[in-house]
């Protein structure tokens, strides 16, 4: 499973797409096709100019960057 991070809003997307969320347990999880085409598809795109508005993330990746950074631990979304 993946999620989706916003650089343009700095936080996770929720589920469904239904805005965003700066706590990993309130984000949503995507398939990978899911999270590559709405990403794919964002603001800025990928067109390797700028910083993507929107990133794919692997849920594991996600949550062991959280557990491995203590400040993280204190957000509540």
């Amino acid at each position: 499973m993946y999620l989706i991070w916003s650089n343009e809003h700095r936080a996770w997307w929720r589920s469904n797409r239904c805005g965003y969320t700066v706590s990993l347990s309130h984000a949503g999880r995507y398939s990978r096709e899911q999270a590559i085409d709405t990403c794919s598809r964002a603001r800025d795109g990928w067109s390797g100019d700028e910083i993507p508005s929107e990133v794919p993330v692997l849920e594991t990746d996600a949550m062991e960057c959280e557990r491995r950074d203590p400040s993280n631990q204190r957000k509540v979304g």
